[in-house]
């Protein structure tokens, strides 16, 4: 996969470990980032050296990379210092490099758990070194990089450098990805009682024409297919719809004004820059998962508009 000294070539299948995000809520590592380009560490946020380098370098490398194909990845970066890395100091470590990258930690029995999943020797907790305060964790170092497939075929040591990521984030995009992928995927936070509105776009690599039949938003429920149209009249009209064409070769979109998807009713309260999992489902390419962000009204013209 890449021409870095030190990658290694592995085979490991997207653990389903459960850990506790920033957020206070569950997080299921593997039905939470289920085929998508997920790059995994273990460390913690007092270390000097290593893990700092690592997320500042990705960090740099995912921020080069168009909006369309920056949405596709996920970070996630699992403490296994839960005595000092509260759920707050984790966030505030993590938003220094990407607020989009996701934070993890849990108990020493449930993070030992989760690194033997991946093939990870549990981290130890050190004593201070003499005239030193701060223990000091030893644990697996290397990055874990998960592909469309949900197996990880690599992992990336430390000193990979910025040149060898976005040399390399490419080829990971593309390995094991089905010829339809979803992407730029928004559920907007209704205004009062209304319902919720969800847009996407859809691109379809295939030789075949496909379909959107289905979607679900996670714990917001199914989201039902619409289209807007203007009559001969100037009068505009919502028609439910069974799917949405997504052509060979070509893309489809969900935007205002046109096909869109409706949440209605909606279950609890969103929170803007909230992301919620979604299972879009396709007539011949089967299921896809992707990541919607909630986002306000205010935000719909440029978050629709094209890359």
């Amino acid at each position: 996969m890449s021409d870095s000294p030190g990658v290694t070539e592995v085979a490991v299948a997207r653990p389903g470990f459960t850990l506790t995000g920033t957020d206070g809520k569950p997080f299921d590592f593997r039905d939470r980032t289920a085929g998508r380009l997920t790059f995994l560490e273990f460390g913690y946020t007092h270390c000097p050296d290593v893990c700092p380098v690592h997320m500042a370098n990705l960090a740099a490398s995912l921020a080069r990379l168009p909006p369309s194909d920056r949405m596709r990845i996920d970070v996630v970066f699992v403490s296994i210092d839960p005595d000092r890395d509260s759920l707050p100091a984790l966030r505030k470590w993590l938003d220094a490099f990407d607020p989009t990258f996701i934070g993890l930690t849990g108990s020493r029995a449930a993070l030992d758990s989760a690194q033997q999943a991946v093939g990870f020797a549990p981290a130890i907790v050190q004593a201070p070194a003499p005239g030193a305060t701060a223990e000091v964790v030893n644990h697996a170092a290397p990055v874990l990089a998960f592909t469309a497939d949900d197996t990880a075929h690599v992992m990336y040591p430390f000193g990979t450098r910025q040149a060898d990521w976005a040399r390399d984030l490419p080829r990971l995009l593309a390995r094991g990805a089905p010829p339809v992928a979803v992407a730029r995927a928004y559920i907007v936070i209704p205004a009062g009682a209304a319902p919720a509105a969800l847009y996407l776009s859809a691109t379809n690599a295939g030789p075949a024409a496909d379909t959107i039949v289905a979607v679900s938003a996670g714990d917001l429920g199914n989201v039902m297919l619409h289209r807007s149209m203007e009559d001969a009249s100037g009068m505009m009209m919502m028609h439910a719809v069974t799917g949405v064409a997504v052509p060979a070769g070509g893309s489809a979109r969900l935007a205002p004004g046109g096909f869109h998807g409706m949440i209605d009713p909606v279950t609890r309260p969103l929170q803007r820059g909230e992301r919620i999992p979604l299972t879009v489902r396709f007539a011949r390419a089967g299921t896809i998962r992707a990541i919607a962000t909630v986002i306000a009204y205010a935000d719909v013209d440029t978050a629709t508009t094209p890359d």
